[in-house]
């Protein structure tokens, strides 16, 4: 039975970190999921584990920050049961296959959701379908949810077990965060844990909205996703090594901040380089620019250090500048502009004897052209002039 069909029909309100929860949900599973499992984000539900011998685990997850979500006649209590037995009415999962999952937090307490989630036989479910029954009798109205509820008190008593033998209650574990903090703290430091925190679960919302922009099936191989993040963790744990902070901003906010023509931007419109070259730009002057302020701002670097390190890059581009004009002085000065500038943004130099990412002497030496220390057309000065710095 291929039970990828559908796309989830719900979501959750609530941030950690800047995320939703389904994706704060989705980065804890990928990193505690068993060998062969993976991990799919909104789309058979808010989350699902899907385990290597066929069997799943459906996760809606709700943010009780406002109301209980688990109180006896709660909407999204019974919305959830309601979507779980559409799917397994329609074939979307298998009784005896499935587990069914509510996460709420922060901690809320429900009656009748403990009644669900404690019933464990086909005896057990019966007397739950007789609680409800009762309770709901003794309304002198009946409440808002009676139309997601109704549908399990007339199901089967087969779909009615499938649903609530299987139904697991997670609602007075810790916040999301720190279940994740605690998988982390035996290899991470406390002073980053909730950097490395918020890039983990960056980088798995990424290769979800990837799959979902390429018309792709967004599910993740919980394995794969663990290799990668060691070796991220590894990578920025290294003493020699300075961590990227920042993420790479969106493609909205990199194509606004061009149409503005900084003037880094006017520099490089000025020796013609392609709008690739100029929207890569933009993005790695916006992450060399945070890294910096965060990196002093977290004591990663001694501010002091940063005009040592433009001096530096001030220096190594006059260097090239001179190169360029001994080897390649007959050619036409966009010509030598965009040659000295693709020597510099290969350039690779440590910052305070520490690697630093990828971005981060591009982003730089943008940043330098921006503040007119350094230009790329030989006469970046004068065409520049009647520009405002």
């Amino acid at each position: 039975m291929n039970i990828e069909t559908k796309p989830a029909r719900h979501s959750a309100p609530g941030q950690y970190l800047g995320f939703a929860l389904q994706p704060v949900r989705a980065f804890y599973h990928l990193l505690t999921a068993a060998k062969g499992a993976k991990v799919s984000l909104e789309f058979l539900d808010d989350v699902a584990v899907h385990y290597a011998d066929g069997t799943l685990c459906l996760e809606q997850t709700k943010s009780a920050l406002k109301q209980n979500p688990i109180s006896d006649w709660a909407n999204d209590l019974w919305k959830a049961v309601d979507n779980w037995l559409t799917m397994l009415k329609a074939g979307e999962c298998e009784a005896g296959k499935t587990r069914f999952r509510l996460y709420v937090v922060p901690k809320k307490n429900g009656e009748l959701a403990r009644a669900l989630s404690l019933a464990g036989t086909p005896g057990d479910v019966a007397t739950v379908i007789t609680t409800v029954r009762q309770k709901l009798a003794k309304l002198k109205e009946a409440p808002a949810c009676v139309g997601y509820l109704q549908p399990l008190l007339d199901a089967t008593e087969e779909q009615q077990t499938a649903i609530i033998a299987n139904f697991e209650l997670e609602s007075d574990a810790p916040e999301p965060l720190e279940v994740i903090r605690t998988r982390l703290r035996p290899v991470v430091p406390e002073s980053v844990i909730d950097l490395l925190c918020r890039s983990g679960i960056g980088q798995a919302k990424q290769a979800f909205d990837r799959l979902i922009e390429r018309g792709e099936t967004p599910i993740l191989d919980a394995d794969t996703f663990k290799q990668a993040y060691g070796a991220f963790l590894r990578q920025n744990l290294m003493s020699g090594f300075l961590p990227a902070l920042s993420e790479a901003p969106t493609e909205d906010l990199v194509t606004d901040i061009m149409s503005t023509r900084p003037i880094f931007i006017r520099q490089l419109e000025l020796v013609e380089a392609s709008n690739d070259d100029q929207l890569r730009a933009v993005g790695d002057f916006l992450r060399a620019s945070a890294d910096k302020a965060e990196w002093a701002d977290r004591g990663f670097i001694f501010p002091g250090s940063l005009d040592e390190w433009d001096d530096g890059l001030v220096h190594r581009h006059s260097l090239v500048r001179g190169d360029v004009a001994d080897l390649h002085g007959t050619k036409p000065p966009e010509v030598q502009g965009r040659l000295a500038y693709r020597c510099c943004a290969g350039h690779q130099a440590p910052l305070e004897g520490r690697v630093v990412p990828g971005h981060f002497v591009h982003g730089s030496f943008n940043d330098l052209a921006d503040r007119r220390r350094l230009g790329w057309h030989p006469e970046y000065k004068t065409l520049l002039s009647d520009d405002v710095g």
